[in-house]
């Protein structure tokens, strides 16, 4: 058996067309559905893109111990149980530079092989100056850029040579994975991740797709905007989702060139796909955009952001198109991928193996879990069980004690050390900001208008022993307890 994982950036589950929504267009998304498993109820684990492929790649979370980092010296990750201890051919083929940026760029190191598709976001690609026109950046920068002038204007540069279509990141990325396939066909038993990093931001798709939803829009075009309180106006905030749509639509297109692919090589006789997401975004909702955090505004892991799509295909799928219930989470794909090869799991792990729900009809009722949790690294613990989510934030201002378990300082983020390294930590602080603990029914008020911890402290007290249990299961640091004023 084959494995392909397709890890697609910043993807919302209620934008999809296969969960329902009408307007978008995803036809190959849909198509991969119908043959497959879809998880209705998968929930994200450790909170943004880096902690998120930390939590695959090891089965395990990591958002008690630090955030935004590198693979540990003593991770014993998915790539070096699956190439170096049993030999099996992997390779990774991504636009997302992150994964070689300063403070976490070794995620690529066990691969077999490795294909970067350089120029995405900020990265430090071209330098020429004169050779093409570029847009400059907006001269209203706040609300409507991220990133400083420097960056934006980075970023222009890579992406002012594409001609067409084929030149833009979801393009190159599935072209090259597409190649990669018919070159190794013939191999047995190989991983390929393919990490897009597009639908991410800067949403700046061709202008062919922007006019599927907003082909009347005259402002300016807010291609990243700033994270936090929603500054926007209506009409630019409707704008950003449009551009959003455009860029999923897009990013859809390339998954279909490769699965066609895959089809015609014969490959989805003898691979398992799965396809998923790291995290979704927020565009207005809340009165808030993008991913923020806990210093800059309401950062709660609202549906927007938490819910997440996965779906899994499997040659031997008795039921294709089949909706399970079961709760599900990114750190599930390092057993199961396992599973897929015939490999005995490792010790250590916090994933469960869905292996036998795709392939065993009386596994409708298998549990894999009977809450998720999840987070961001020094914020709120948050907690579903998939009618109720809790987010539970620390009782007091100073968010304390906290630590970074890592060899390196916090590299990236709003954490700061404020201690040096001692006992293979780092003391840090995190600002708690004002956000308060918060419960919502998410089956009946699936957007999370109506806050009912006073109204239901029966369930927010057994989701926080839940919380207690999850904490101790993993082993999780003892002042992760404390500082949420759980500790007995």
């Amino acid at each position: 058996m084959n494995v392909v994982l397709l890890l697609v950036d910043t993807l919302r589950y209620d934008f999809m067309g296969f969960n329902g929504n009408k307007n978008i267009q995803t036809p190959n998304m849909d198509r991969l559905a119908k043959k497959s498993i879809v998880f209705d109820n998968a929930f994200l684990g450790s909170y943004p893109c880096m902690p998120a492929r930390r939590d695959i790649l090891t089965g395990r979370y990591e958002f008690p111990w630090r955030g935004w980092g590198p693979l540990e010296h003593d991770d014993n990750d998915l790539t070096n149980v699956i190439t170096l201890k049993n030999k099996h051919t992997s390779m990774l083929i991504t636009d997302h530079f992150h994964l070689w940026e300063k403070g976490s760029g070794n995620y690529h190191f066990n691969f077999s092989g490795y294909e970067f598709i350089r120029g995405q976001e900020y990265d430090k690609w071209k330098i020429e100056i004169g050779e093409v026109d570029y847009p400059a950046a907006p001269e209203k920068l706040a609300g409507h850029c991220r990133n400083p002038k420097e960056y934006f204007e980075r970023n222009r540069r890579n992406g002012a040579f594409r001609k067409n279509e084929a030149d833009y990141f979801p393009a190159q990325v599935m072209m090259n994975a597409a190649n990669w396939l018919e070159n190794n066909r013939k191999r047995e038993n190989f991983f390929l991740m393919i990490d897009c990093f597009d639908p991410h931001e800067p949403f700046d798709p061709p202008k062919h797709y922007i006019d599927l939803y907003d082909s009347d829009y005259k402002g300016e075009e807010v291609i990243w905007p700033t994270y936090g309180w929603n500054t926007l106006s209506e009409e630019e905030t409707c704008h950003v989702r449009s551009l959003y749509a455009a860029e999923l639509s897009m990013t859809d297109r390339w998954i279909g060139y490769l699965l066609d692919k895959m089809e015609q090589l014969g490959l989805m006789e003898n691979t398992m796909i799965i396809f998923t997401t790291d995290h979704g975004h927020m565009f207005g909702e809340h009165n808030l955009m993008g991913k923020p955090w806990s210093a800059i505004s309401d950062s709660n892991m609202y549906q927007e952001v938490a819910h997440i799509p996965m779906v899994i295909y499997h040659p031997e799928i008795r039921k294709p198109g089949k909706r399970v219930s079961q709760l599900v989470q990114p750190v599930d794909i390092y057993p199961t991928v396992l599973d897929a090869f015939g490999i005995e799991h490792p010790d250590g792990l916090h994933g469960k193996s869905l292996i036998q729900i795709l392939l065993d009809d009386s596994q409708d009722s298998q549990e894999t879990r009977k809450y998720a949790c999840f987070g961001r690294y020094g914020e709120a613990i948050n907690i579903t069980d998939g009618e109720w989510t809790l987010f539970l934030w620390p009782s007091t201002e100073s968010n304390s004690p906290l630590y970074w378990y890592s060899q390196l300082p916090p590299q990236y983020g709003p954490e700061k050390a404020i201690g040096g390294y001692e006992n293979g930590r780092y003391p840090v602080h995190v600002e708690r900001g004002t956000q308060n603990s918060a419960l919502y029914n998410i089956k009946e008020d699936y957007r999370q208008t109506e806050n009912l911890i006073d109204k239901r402290p029966d369930v927010a007290e057994r989701l926080k022993k839940r919380i207690v249990e999850f904490l101790e299961e993993i082993d999780a640091p003892e002042e992760q307890l404390i500082r949420l004023g759980l500790a007995k």
